[in-house]
């Protein structure tokens, strides 16, 4: 009888172990979603730079953005005991040496085609960390990560629309940007499938449909010259999925505390 007990205190302790660390991956998979928008963030930001480089407001938000991403860096690194996830951080810590840098430097296009290149291995970089910390994740946390994922494509989309602007072409960012607009409008339907409130219905149904219309003229490039307009269009997109993030957070909480 004693050791049947024994055994199923154990079982227990193993189990709530294994929930707490459950717990932990969710706080990796936010972190590494933060990194996988900044990182294409500042390169956006950059961009712009390139273009109006005494507007202050923008090199703020620039340098703000390098502060946000290092501490996102710095909360992984905090949490993981994987190698593999702490060999990605000591290249991405390699990487921001180098962003720094550029930052402290007048913008020139060979230095945005650097950000361009670093942007991408950011990209590798959360691949890697995503396949080593997988798990059972509820229906709200895949809702909250769909949301993130589409803030990320959507800032994604922006720098190869502004690269290209820049003169930095290349049929490998025509194929990203394809790439990026498919799995924009897989997500989409995704967030279609979801029983939200009426107000946030309406955000919802209003996301799909400046979409539908700003992915046409991602589409073609050429012919596209509202600079200023798509990104402005892009920036409120992601104003309305943070408040979709904000309910699939809150909803995460209120399951934790039942």
């Amino acid at each position: 009888m004693k050791k049947s007990l024994y055994v199923i205190i154990l079982l227990m302790l193993w189990l709530n172990n294994s929930f707490a660390l459950t717990r932990v991956d969710v706080q990796i998979i936010e972190a590494r979603e933060n990194i996988q928008y900044l990182g294409q963030k500042i390169t956006t930001d950059y961009f712009l730079l390139y273009k109006r480089p005494n507007d202050f407001i923008l090199k703020n938000n620039f340098t703000d953005n390098i502060t946000e991403f290092e501490k996102n860096i710095q909360i992984i690194s905090n949490i993981t005991k994987n190698t593999s996830t702490l060999s990605v951080l000591g290249f991405y810590n390699h990487e921001l040496r180098k962003i720094k840098k550029i930052a402290q430097k007048h913008p020139t296009k060979e230095l945005a085609k650097e950000l361009l290149t670093a942007s991408e291995t950011f990209i590798e970089g959360v691949i890697s960390i995503a396949s080593k910390h997988k798990y059972e994740s509820s229906v709200e946390e895949e809702m909250l990560v769909h949301c993130k994922d589409l803030t990320y494509l959507i800032e994604s989309i922006s720098k190869y629309y502004m690269a290209f602007q820049i003169g930095l072409k290349g049929e490998q960012y025509d194929l990203k940007m394809e790439t990026a607009i498919q799995e924009i409008n897989k997500d989409l339907k995704s967030l279609s499938t979801y029983n939200y409130a009426y107000e946030l219905q309406v955000k919802v149904e209003k996301i799909k449909s400046i979409w539908e219309h700003n992915q046409t003229f991602f589409k073609n490039l050429e012919e596209t010259t509202f600079t200023n307009l798509l990104l402005s269009s892009n920036t409120y997109l992601k104003t309305l999925l943070i408040d979709l993030e904000t309910y699939h957070k809150q909803k995460l909480y209120d399951e934790r505390v039942k």
